[in-house]
């Protein structure tokens, strides 16, 4: 019974790999070329400029929300002006 159980494990590992190597996701092909994810990365800055600001004036999830509206308006901005390129 338990070599039954280690050939099932071994096979869904195996599965679960090609599985992940073989995702019939469009967005890996694109993760693969050297192209920026602005909305990401303004994101991510305009959390740290948020939670600096919310620190400054005692007011931290203010901050972080700004901060974060912010950053993703400037990076939706930033993707769009970069597809009509």
């Amino acid at each position: 019974m338990e070599d039954m159980k280690k050939v099932n494990n071994s096979d869904n590992k195996e599965d679960t790999q090609k599985d992940m190597h073989n995702s019939g996701d469009e967005n890996t092909d694109r993760n693969n070329k050297s192209e920026m994810n602005y909305t990401g990365v303004f994101l991510s800055i305009g959390a740290g400029v948020g939670v600096s600001f919310g620190v400054i004036f005692d007011n931290l999830a203010m901050g972080i929300s700004l901060g974060v509206a912010i950053g993703l308006v400037i990076g939706a901005v930033a993707e769009s002006s970069k597809k009509r390129k």
